[in-house]
């Protein structure tokens, strides 16, 4: 790119002055900067399940074309000259929409409907309501934030991945269309005011933008990198440069050699970013490498075109795989997923990936010809603004109305296998064990398509305290009553009615207990009351306290006891043991903190953990079969000690239940019992299940306070 150096006037009364920037011309190694980015993106990818830097330097691209085009417009004052337009010192913005929805829309949201055609096909019915979520939030431009909130979720840690992930940086470029001409029209606007010239206001506004969004993302890949990730505030300073690249350009003097050598070092680190970094160092101070290196690429085929690896960047391979970027960005990798699913693979082999990059080739081909090269020359929605417009619409009702459909399909299986209208004696869950029960096999329930959210909707946001998380969420209920927050019931019985109070303490492998206890609370009048937080043990010394996850852990912990002994309740309801990730039980020491939440004065029930199949339940019964031997886990391997859990010693008052019988025979723990689907995901049980143990839970929860009574 390069620009005039005469000044004009933005509007008949005063424009802002800068440097003209009417000339844009061409560079063939942008092109084929495009198609370095998408054939690095795609082996990362495909090969290595790594990041490659490639998303970055679409991000720099995006930031300088957008900051040269809304520069010239404003020091060009004809953008946006019609009468009655709303013009923003040279800047339309419904004529600046229209190019962008004309661009981004027809291929990202009929691509997105694919998606979901090709989800159907080829991917596990457990994942279809993720999907559809997913690409629900992708059509409107903010699936960034959707992908940002489960990476942080513990509850969907579990979900698989999406057929439509890489739309998150389709939606940071989106928002930052629209925050640019905003960014630039106030510039604009301050220059006009100031008499200044708008290239330095502009200089100015961005380099702001850059300390304050460089800054935000350092920190946040500190504290909560997994959010940083999809967070445009994290993202903006890769656009920024961008912005801060065009206005250096006319400045910058290289010679031919210096260049050549820049441009080659340029190349070789894009290519070389994915072999070293990895996402979790992303978009902190590792994303300046691939921005940097595209930076370098751009700066130099300005200054000296065609030197050093300008050469390559100009070959016909490049050239024509950076005019099918976007559409190659589209596409590979709901066929990378889809592969992936079908061969039960997490990475391709050499042929398989190969045969990824050609059916991502060909359907890119096909899009790229078919919605910006024929759509373009066919003029449909392309010579006005509510042409635009109506090709937008005609995209996103195309995308919704594949959501609506498979939506609505998810929706009659949910009331066809309607757990809360299942007869007992054709779904007992539980009792087939329990009581030795012949069941007839019908279809069991919950859904696949619908386990996944198969568990108490206050749990995740309301009731559970996050990984890293401090504060002491607690959570009542009493009957059908459930009150949280500054709202809650008192927690003494004498004060809230109840005959007896029952906390729940501890991780999301107690809470998924409630179902069980509030059937048994209903019965009996009891005030249950929660203090959850995700993956926290309770045991007094935590693993590791270099960790933010841990030591909000030993904080909670502390801060849940004290509560719980200013409560006083009837029984405490908490861990015996745990089946962690390696499977084999274990026994943390929690006789300690048994002994600080004995001085509350309650009966402590310890119960024994629950197995914990550590892969997906429902999408392997989709892909197996319920009967699938690759679906049965064997009971030995959780726990190779069935008397260890009888012969731990425990303090007085504390009561050991086991309901490892209620989940698994003698041999094996199936993923399907009494017809019902015991696992939502890789650990919890669904809610369904979990209803079925309320007699048993009671009965040992009864025990326990008839030994309280005795005493």
């Amino acid at each position: 790119m390069s620009t005039e150096t005469s000044e004009t006037a933005a509007s008949p009364e005063r424009r802002p002055t800068g440097r003209t920037a009417s000339e844009h011309r061409f560079l063939p190694e942008i092109e084929g900067l495009r198609g370095a980015a998408i054939v690095v993106i795609a082996v990362y990818h495909i090969w290595f399940n790594r990041v490659s830097g490639g998303v970055d330097v679409f991000l720099l691209l995006s930031g300088f074309f957008i900051t040269g085009s809304l520069v010239r417009a404003v020091e060009s004052g004809t953008h946006g000259d019609a009468r009655g337009a709303v013009n923003w010192y040279g800047i339309d913005p419904a004529r600046y929409a229209a190019r962008i929805v004309r661009r981004i829309f027809p291929p990202a949201l009929i691509v997105a409907a694919a998606t979901l055609v090709m989800a159907v096909v080829w991917l596990p019915r457990a994942g279809w309501n993720q999907q559809v979520g997913d690409v629900l939030a992708s059509a409107f431009y903010i699936g960034n934030w959707r992908l940002a909130e489960n990476a942080v979720d513990y509850l969907s840690s579990n979900n698989g991945a999406s057929i439509i992930q890489h739309y998150w940086s389709l939606g940071v470029q989106a928002q930052f269309y629209l925050l640019w001409p905003i960014l630039i029209a106030a510039c604009a606007w301050i220059a006009v005011r100031t008499g200044r010239r708008l290239r330095g206001i502009l200089a100015i506004a961005l380099t702001a933008v850059f300390a304050a969004s460089f800054a935000f993302a350092l920190w946040e890949v500190a504290n909560n990198q997994a959010y940083a990730y999809f967070d445009t505030r994290a993202r903006l300073w890769q656009f920024a440069i961008g912005g801060l690249l065009v206005l250096a350009l006319p400045h910058l003097k290289l010679g031919r050699r210096t260049a050549g050598a820049l441009s080659w070092v340029a190349v070789v680190a894009l290519a070389a970013c994915g072999m070293v970094l990895d996402s979790t160092q992303f978009p902190g101070l590792a994303a300046l490498w691939p921005v940097l290196a595209a930076a370098a690429v751009i700066a130099v085929a300005t200054a000296q075109p065609g030197a050093g690896a300008g050469r390559l960047l100009q070959t016909r391979p490049l050239q024509s795989l950076g005019r099918l970027s976007y559409a190659l960005y589209l596409w590979h990798w709901p066929v990378l997923i889809c592969y992936l699913a079908t061969t039960g693979r997490d990475l391709a082999t050499l042929a398989g990936g190969l045969g990824v990059i050609a059916v991502s080739f060909v359907l890119a081909a096909a899009t790229h010809w078919a919605l910006e090269v024929r759509l373009k020359a066919s003029g449909l929605g392309q010579r006005t603004i509510p042409g635009a417009a109506a090709l937008g619409a005609a995209s996103l009702a195309l995308a919704l109305a594949a959501c609506g459909s498979l939506a609505g399909y998810i929706a009659y299986e949910r009331d066809r296998l309607d757990p809360g209208s299942a007869d007992a004696d054709t779904y007992p869950g539980a009792a087939a064990l329990a009581e030795g029960l012949d069941v007839d096999q019908a279809d069991f329930i919950p859904s696949t398509l619908d386990a996944a959210d198969d568990r108490d909707p206050a749990l995740s946001g309301e009731c559970n305290q996050t990984m890293e998380g401090y504060e002491l969420v607690r959570c009542d209920f009493i009957g059908d009553t459930f009150v949280q927050g500054d709202e809650r019931l008192p927690g003494p019985a004498d004060e809230s009615g109840a005959e007896r109070t029952v906390v729940m303490y501890g991780g999301s492998k107690i809470w998924h207990w409630l179902p069980a206890m509030q059937a048994a609370a209903e019965r009996n009048d009891w005030h249950v009351i929660t203090f959850i937080k995700n993956a926290c043990i309770i045991a007094t010394e935590q693993p590791n306290m270099d960790e933010e996850r841990y030591r909000s852990c030993a904080a909670w912990n502390d801060a849940a006891v004290e509560a719980i002994v200013a409560i006083a309740p009837d029984i405490v309801f908490t861990y015996g043991s745990r089946v962690g990730y390696d499977a084999v039980e274990s026994f943390p020491a929690y006789n300690e903190r048994y002994e600080q939440l004995l001085v509350s004065g309650a009966e402590v029930v310890a119960v024994r953990d629950t197995p914990s199949p550590r892969f997906d339940m429902p999408t392997c019964v989709d892909l197996e079969g319920a009967d699938a031997e690759e679906c049965t886990v064997d009971r030995g391997a959780y726990y190779p000690d069935e008397d260890a859990f009888d012969d731990l010693a425990v303090p007085e008052s504390v009561h050991k239940i086991d309901f490892t019988d209620y989940l698994c025979s003698a041999a094996e723990c199936p993923p399907v019992v009494g017809n019902i689907l015991v696992y939502r995901d890789d650990a919890h049980m669904t809610n369904t299940y979990a209803a079925t143990l309320a007699p048993y839970l009671e009965a040992e929860m009864l025990a326990a306070l008839g030994h309280a009574m005795e005493l």
